[in-house]
């Protein structure tokens, strides 16, 4: 494979800067109004991911406009060469920036938020999922190298913690949030698998995972404490201190990594069609989420439905991360050196 462009390798580790920054700060943002509560949208948690995703667009946006020939998986717009990854981010930036002012319309007309799911925190959920989305596909291009393998892990394990808050509530007994995270874990299991062809890569999504998952769990109590003192702003008397959103990810999901790890380098040994292999592992992401979310929040109905319908999402989901991955590693074989 010819050497990626040195523009699109720096701006694919400013992706990754930028979407950790933008993951944190909104799990701080979280944890600030579970146990602090008045908020502005210029308070710390606010300009925290406001400053992560306006380095994805930034980033996006310098890359793209000096892109003026082809490489690698390139789309043409207004005479420069975009190349695909950094025009999703670039979209994906813009829709949250977008997002993020007529979220402080709502608030600025309705106050607080009663519930998760408004209208604005929607659609700044699957902004930032496209923007997770983005910095995988600036990746794929460069799996040759060992630091583009760990930052494909890393942008994965940002994938699947982004996926644990996506949707919220649920829809006559179907239950949106456990859907939308299960089935986006198995793709990213899937794509990480496609992209890499290695087993090892694949249980180190689950090794970064744990890493990201802790930062998730320790950073935003600690910011909210010393941030609210600084700032003279009471903590709740019935406040505890919980990491709301780290609660909210998948615990399961790095044990889950470690048996794809197998999976796939059994099917590899014995020469098991990959689309199979994909459709069972996301097939069994599906199935574990389903189960480990109602042992844990209880069975109140939609057991079997639930379960059913995760566990088909799941293996569609796993056969389509394997079709993505086979896209992204073609589209990097066309890069061309700068």
């Amino acid at each position: 494979m010819a050497m990626v462009p040195r523009r699109q390798v720096i701006g694919a580790w400013l992706l990754l800067a930028g979407f950790c920054s933008l993951w944190l700060g909104v799990a701080w943002d979280g944890q600030w109004h579970v146990d602090v509560g008045p908020d502005t949208f210029f308070t710390a948690p606010h300009l925290m991911f406001y400053f992560g995703t306006a380095l994805i667009g930034l980033t996006s946006l310098v890359v793209v406009l000096t892109s003026r020939e082809p490489a690698g998986s390139s789309v043409r717009v207004l005479g420069f060469h975009a190349p695909m990854a950094f025009l999703v981010g670039g979209l994906g930036a813009a829709g949250h920036l977008t997002y993020g002012m007529v979220d402080l319309w709502w608030h600025t007309i309705y106050g607080f938020d009663l519930l998760e799911s408004t209208p604005s925190h929607l659609s700044l959920q699957i902004a930032m999922q496209v923007q997770a989305i983005a910095v995988i596909m600036a990746f794929a291009a460069l799996r040759e190298t060992r630091s583009g393998l760990w930052g494909l892990a890393a942008a994965g394990a940002f994938s699947v913690a982004s996926s644990s808050i996506l949707l919220d509530g649920s829809v006559m007994g179907v239950r949106l949030n456990l859907l939308g995270a299960g089935a986006l874990a198995a793709w990213t299991l899937c794509v990480i698998a496609g992209i890499t062809r290695s087993a090892w890569w694949v249980g180190a999504l689950g090794l970064v995972y744990i890493a990201v998952h802790a930062a998730t769990y320790f950073f935003p109590p600690v910011a909210t404490s010393l941030y609210a003192e600084g700032i003279g702003q009471p903590i709740r008397d019935n406040a505890l201190g919980i990491p709301m959103v780290a609660l909210a990810m998948p615990l399961l999901f790095p044990v889950l990594a470690f048996l794809a790890a197998g999976v796939v380098r059994i099917a590899r040994r014995r020469d098991v069609s990959p689309v199979v292999t994909m459709a069972v592992v996301g097939a069994a992401v599906g199935f574990v989420a389903a189960l480990s979310v109602f042992i844990i929040e209880g069975s109140e109905g939609g057991f079997l439905v639930n379960t059913v319908l995760a566990t088909v999402l799941g293996a569609v989901a796993g056969r389509f991360g394997w079709q993505s991955a086979a896209l992204m590693r073609h589209s990097a074989r066309q890069a061309v050196t700068a």
